[in-house]
């Protein structure tokens, strides 16, 4: 039987993520919003190396999806540094009627259906899915440029503080005890990224395998938050919030992934006590991380999953110094 490990529910990955991940896991699975990974070199490197086993969606998907993304994005260019006369607008133009336009656009990403007597087809709510999981990834990718140029911000001026004292700079340990602290980007929209991200790959069929064992990971505690407050039923199967890991690159990161993903496929399959069996690091690497396992079901966490009467595993997993 193979292991899956899913990342979701995001479908841009941050530098920060993407450490995160390969830190506790030698592999996992992806769903990004492109066709392949040649516009981002470190993806298709790992992708290469078989450490990222992504779901490309296919051009007739995608194309569509773009196309409704850039008008949105060429109609947001317009009306910048405009914003009085586009409230006029939109105050005397309430309702525009066709499906380009920001409205309509914005209604599909947030999943506003209009009241209509029959269900939105398969194909219109696939691409709805698409087109809100594409809007993320933008406002994902630009938010951590933003973050990064701000975090070099912060660096410029603590090296200038640091030249102008002629000593090391008083900021440095505040910046260390900072350093793992990033914005969870699954706190925004968080309940329709994930029914985003599960409908797309529902409907791709990619939650329906009985062969293996799936085990969805995230970075984001809002995200895992969201599910445990709105399941029927949750069992807190793991709960450490300070396990050793191994730095990048350590030569023994290996063997102690092999131990860590059956530590935790141990603990989903069995409900004996597991301190004793708790993958250790006995070298000279520092880094920290902190690890939920958390069992779901009930309510529309099944229906959301596609898996039904069964528990979901979910495991949060974070980098701390």
């Amino acid at each position: 039987m193979t292991n899956q490990f899913l990342f979701f529910p995001f479908t841009h990955i941050t530098q920060n993520q993407l450490n995160t991940i390969l830190t506790f896991f030698p592999s996992f699975q992806y769903l990004p919003m492109s066709r392949d990974f040649k516009h981002d070199q470190i993806l298709q490197k790992l992708f290469e190396q078989g450490k990222v086993h992504p779901f490309f969606s296919s051009r007739q998907e995608l194309a569509p999806v773009e196309l409704k993304a850039e008008q949105y994005l060429e109609w947001v260019r317009i009306h910048k540094g405009n914003e009085h006369n586009l409230k006029s607008l939109l105050k005397d133009n309430p309702y525009f009627t066709s499906d380009t336009n920001v409205t309509a656009i914005k209604s599909q990403i947030k999943g506003i259906k209009e009241d209509k007597k029959n269900a939105l087809p398969d194909d219109s709510v696939q691409q709805r899915d698409l087109l809100f999981l594409k809007m993320a990834q933008l406002c994902d990718e630009q938010n951590e440029h933003i973050e990064l140029k701000l975090k070099d911000l912060d660096k410029t001026r603590e090296n200038l503080i640091s030249s102008l004292r002629g000593m090391e700079s008083p900021l440095t340990a505040v910046k260390d005890k900072k350093s793992g602290n990033y914005e969870d980007l699954g706190a925004m929209m968080t309940r329709e990224r994930v029914c985003a991200w599960s409908g797309c790959m529902a409907q791709k069929g990619l939650l329906k395998s009985q062969e293996n064992t799936s085990l969805f990971i995230t970075t984001s505690e809002a995200v895992f938050d969201y599910l445990e407050s709105n399941c029927k039923d949750v069992v807190n199967t793991l709960d450490i919030d300070k396990i050793k890991v191994h730095e990048n690159k350590c030569a023994n990161q290996d063997e102690w992934q092999h131990h860590f993903c059956k530590y935790l496929m141990d603990a989903i399959q069995t409900d004996g006590n597991l301190e004793n069996d708790m993958p250790k690091v006995n070298d000279t690497c520092s880094l920290y991380g902190q690890i939920k396992l958390g069992l779901f079901s009930g309510n529309d966490i099944n229906d959301l999953f596609n898996m039904s009467d069964k528990q979901i595993p979910v495991c949060l997993i974070k980098l701390k110094r």
